[in-house]
This record gives structure tokens, sequence and C-alpha cells, in this order.
């Protein structure tokens, strides 16, 4: 692995190849952005390249140690978190003790944290002390998609490295390439991945895809007989925060889509090209005021995730609003 296969960070590989040629690395980073874009797999690769026996600014990824690295066998290389829950004090206080001592094979030790967000107080607090008192010979990276909900006294300390959303005919690529899925599948799961290639790569399921059309295909009925669908929808998606999030994203970029081709009459810009006849039928259905009522209640229900809100209730009281909207819409063309 090098920094060439990581596509759409640029700006991010830059900064650390030039603190690896200039011999100007910091003792502690914050590689912060979008979920799914690359940062946990730069972190191992500056890791790989900081150690690499070849000795320039990327990794070579065939000498022992960045092979090591690539395997996550390195004795030197710690990474800490990537699961759910919080990171608490003991993982933190094993890394620290490991840290007191001096690396045994590699030339710079390496921690990374990943959804450091995560850190809990306690062990954001010893993680603090070690970020003012660095260890020599060691590089601590912070990764995070939420870097607002870590302390600001850890953000002051580390050296932030920006990461992008990524392009979607860049995403589409990958896909092609890395995973073999077809160019019109690659392309709407890319369109659909708000800039990030993991999230791409989950789109792009089969049963993903069922799922989303199940909801589109169901949710925009017309008459009575949907409000069966709406509720069956609503039980459905409210049971896990995945699942509601899931369904609350593909009505948002249908009702995007709606308000695109309804305002400008232009197709070019949608994402859900699958069902695009299906949302140009329902443009002049659905008033501008009933679109932009319905995205505040969508909006809503996203916040609501944080005031441990009835997702189904949420779900019950958006979906109707947009059925009533289409028999509205449907009694005013009449």
């Amino acid at each position: 692995m090098s920094f060439a296969e990581i596509r759409g960070q640029d700006r991010a590989i830059n900064i650390l190849k030039r603190a690896i040629l200039n011999s100007h690395v910091a003792h502690s980073y914050l590689f912060h952005g979008p979920d799914g874009v690359g940062k946990r797999k730069t972190a191992i690769n500056f890791a790989m390249a900081l150690n690499c026996a070849q000795d320039n600014e990327d990794a070579c990824g065939l000498c022992t140690s960045c092979r090591k690295i690539s395997s996550g066998i390195h004795p030197d290389i710690t990474v800490l978190g990537g699961e759910e829950g919080e990171i608490k004090i003991g993982s933190v206080r094993d890394l620290i003790n490991g840290m007191a001592y001096k690396p045994i094979e590699a030339r710079k030790r390496v921690v990374v944290a990943d959804g450091a967000e995560r850190l809990n107080l306690s062990s954001s607090n010893a993680f603090l002390k070690t970020l003012e008192e660095p260890p020599a010979d060691t590089v601590i990276i912070l990764i995070s998609s939420n870097p607002d909900m870590l302390l600001q006294t850890i953000l002051s300390r580390c050296q932030k490295v920006p990461f992008a959303q990524i392009p979607p005919h860049i995403i589409a690529a990958i896909l092609m390439e890395k995973a073999g899925i077809e160019k019109e599948e690659a392309e709407f799961a890319a369109n659909m991945a708000s800039g990030s290639p993991g999230k791409a790569m989950s789109l792009s399921s089969g049963d993903f895809r069922h799922a989303r059309l199940e909801v589109i295909n169901s949710l925009f009925l017309t008459g009575e007989a949907g409000r069966e669908a709406v509720f069956n929808l609503s039980e459905k998606f409210s049971k896990d925060e995945a699942s509601f999030c899931n369904m609350l994203f593909w009505v948002l970029t249908c009702l995007r889509d709606i308000m695109i081709m309804k305002e400008q009459g232009e197709t070019g810009l949608i994402i859900n090209k699958d069902v695009e006849n299906t949302l140009s039928e329902l443009k002049d259905r659905i008033s501008t005021e009933r679109l932009l009522n319905t995205i505040g209640l969508l909006k809503s229900a996203y916040r609501g995730q944080d005031r441990n809100m009835n997702r189904q209730l949420a779900l019950d009281v958006l979906c109707n609003n947009i059925a009533d909207g289409m028999l509205l819409g449907a009694a005013g063309s009449k």
C-alpha cells in the first residue's frame, strides 16, 4: 500500500509527505473529515512511510516493516478504537504505559486512535497529559469525523490534517476497479454516497438497494391505498437507528430531486436517476410549500435522535405529511 492508492485526498497526503521529506513530523496529528474517505487508511500508510526501509516520503509496501504494519502485527504500531461505544480509560492507560518504553523495532512508534470523539472524559484527560508531554520517537494520530466533540485542549495540541469528500466520478472509478461493480450501479452509489467511498460500497449492495426502492415505491404511492404502506414503513424502519437514518436519507434525496426538477426543470442534477420518471410525475403534485415543510420535519427527525425521540412516531408524521401532500396535489389537479 502506498499514498498513491488513496484517491481524492491530495491535500492531506501532501502535508504528510512534506513532513517526512523535511523531517518535520509532528508529535500528534488530528485527521478530521467525513466517514469513509480514507482517514484510517492514510494513518496506516503514514505509519508505514515513517518506518519504511526505503526511507523516503512514501511506503514501499514490500519491506518487513511495511508488511508487518499492513498486516496489523507490528509491535510498535497500535490502533485503538474502530468499534462501537466509548474508548475507556483502561484502554488508554494500557496504551500510555506501553509508550514509556523505547520502540522495539520501529524508528517511530505510531499510535492511532480511530473515532477519537468517543474518548470519554477520563480517557480524554489521560490522553491530554500524553499530548502535553509526548514520548520521544512516538507519533500520535487522532482520527475523527466529529472533531468538535473533542476537548479544545486536545485539539490545540494536534496538527490538523483535513480530509475532504471525494468527487462522485472518483468514487465510481474506485467501485468499478476495486469491486468490479458495473458502471451504472457504481455511478448511482457514488452519487448517493455524500463523498464517501466506504458508504458507496455499502450502497451498492443488493439488500441496500432493495430496501431503498421499497421505501420509495411504497412511500410515494397516491391515494388512501398508500396509507397502510406508510404505517408499515414506519414500523419496519424505526426498529434501529441505522435503518431509521437510512430511510430519512433516502426520503431527503427524493425531496431534493423533486425540488430541483420543480424549480429548475433540471434533471442532470438529480441523485435518484433510477426513479427519475416517478419523481418527475410528482413535481407538479406536491407544492413547494409542502416540500419545504416536509424537509423541515425530516431535519427535525434527524436532530431528535439526540433526544431519544420516538422514531416510529417521527416516521408516521413525516410519511403522512408526504402522503397528504400528494393527495392534495392530486385533488388540485382534477
